[in-house]
């Protein structure tokens, strides 16, 4: 047998070769031992629970004693027939004691709970959230709003798996906050001393807010956060406070008297990355309803300049035929008013008085042809003087029609320049690149814009 072969050698026999057994066969012994002790299996336990887990109906928790603990499991079959209990509760249990050979530890397997009232650690922090609460820390009156947008933090915590999910969470959400560590003691005796004295460090800092945090644990690890120091650190901080400890789930009295709190460091890290996504969509919005105001006033804008640009032209054109209208009107005029008209007149009463001369010649008597001669005589003196002044005021408005022709001054050498069709009269309307039309006497050229002095 392995038991005689490795613990019954006598203390009287001679000292031999140490036995060498396998790890499997030493920890079956183990768990042999434990198992068949009578004493073991007639033994209830007294203790308080910490480390409460359910996982798939099993449930895994810790019996603790001071600094004593016992770990225990619950089999599913075992666990509906159980009273619920939690975190703090004081109970009793009865059960079988085994091993967990895959980390050499040794365990009870729990077949009865009996309830017997809260654990101390809670009925303190019941004890302590009642004090808290009639001191009106809990009011919202008291709290303090946190920073809309807030650019510098302290971050409370000791260096661990928390504080590494809070600081790379928050690098990722909100890179433009700038994190202060101050490091400190979590867990553990008097670290609720440690704590008070890192809020209290923090607030003489140059921040717009505080954060503590620190990753999960043990009811009892995370027990400092409940205690009056840390408490009233958070109470008199200078800055407003974020609390986000452990788990979700745990609740802690930091939590309560907090101006805000998160339920796990990630959580809080995502809070602040909510608050630069929150004005970045006042932003985004804000510059959506800007561009439809501009787009808007461009609108207006633009359909004012178009109709402003079709009155000038409907203007223009009005005024074009009107000028066309009296241009017209005074060529008629002067048309009525040529010496050729009035030669043509006077020539064609002339060819009838002539006639009227003939045929009074041939009915006349003969002693009246000297008479007709001699008033023929007269008649073209008569007529050389009367057509004088026509002459002359003929030429006097061919002068003036020439100087009113708009193309007189091509045979001077002047040109005309267009464009589109418009004639241009100030260098600084044609742009640079333009083609454009330049009409002299005889014919028209075409050129392109290359440079322009509107001052030249």
């Amino acid at each position: 047998m392995f038991q005689d072969s490795l613990f019954s050698r006598r203390a009287s026999e001679p000292p031999a070769v140490e036995p060498v057994q396998g790890v499997s066969r030493v920890v079956d012994y183990i768990k042999r031992i434990i198992a068949q002790n009578k004493t073991l299996g007639n033994i209830r336990v007294r203790g308080e629970v910490s480390g409460f887990s359910n996982r798939s109906g099993r449930l895994y928790f810790d019996l603790k004693e001071n600094s004593d603990i016992l770990k225990c499991v619950v089999w599913a079959s075992d666990a509906v027939k159980m009273p619920p209990f939690k975190d703090g509760d004081e109970i009793i249990c009865g059960g079988e004691y085994g091993t967990f050979a895959a980390r050499s530890q040794y365990q009870m397997f729990v077949k009865s709970v009996e309830l017997t009232g809260i654990g101390a650690l809670y009925a303190q922090f019941e004890a302590l959230k009642e004090q808290f609460r009639k001191e009106g820390l809990f009011e919202a009156a008291r709290k303090r709003p946190l920073p809309a947008f807030p650019r510098r933090i302290a971050v409370v915590s000791a260096r661990g798996k928390g504080a590494e999910d809070f600081l790379k969470t928050l690098q990722r959400r909100a890179p433009y906050i700038e994190a202060r560590f101050v490091e400190t003691r979590v867990q553990g005796d008097g670290a609720q001393m440690d704590i008070a004295e890192a809020i209290d460090k923090a607030s003489r800092m140059d921040v717009d807010l505080i954060v503590l945090t620190r990753g999960g644990g043990s009811y009892e690890d995370l027990f400092p956060f409940n205690l009056e120091p840390v408490v009233r650190a958070i109470v008199r901080a200078k800055h407003p406070v974020l609390s986000a400890i452990g788990h979700t789930g745990d609740v802690h009295v930091s939590d309560f008297v907090a101006d805000h709190s998160c339920e796990t460091p990630s959580n809080a890290a995502q809070y602040f990355g909510e608050i630069g996504d929150r004005l970045l969509s006042r932003v985004q919005r804000a510059e959506t309803r800007m561009q439809h105001v501009v787009q808007s006033i461009v609108a207006g804008r633009t359909q004012q300049y178009d109709w402003l640009c079709g009155a000038l032209d409907r203007s223009m054109t009005a005024l074009v035929r009107e000028r066309e209208r009296a241009l017209l009107g005074l060529e008629r005029r002067l048309n009525a008013q040529t010496p050729q008209r009035r030669l043509a007149q006077r020539a064609e009463r002339i060819t009838a008085l002539r006639s009227r001369l003939e045929v009074l010649a041939r009915h006349a008597l003969q002693p009246r042809d000297e008479r007709i001669r001699q008033l023929q005589r007269r008649l073209t003196h008569a007529q050389t003087y009367a057509l004088r002044p026509a002459a002359q005021r003929w030429e006097l408005l061919s002068t003036r029609l020439e100087s009113i022709d708009p193309e007189a001054p091509l045979a001077r050498g002047y040109a005309i320049v267009t464009l589109n069709g418009r004639a241009v009269r100030d260098a600084a309307i044609v742009p640079e690149g333009a083609t454009i039309e330049a009409k002299v006497q005889r014919g028209k050229l075409t050129a392109r814009v290359e440079r322009k002095d509107p001052n030249g």
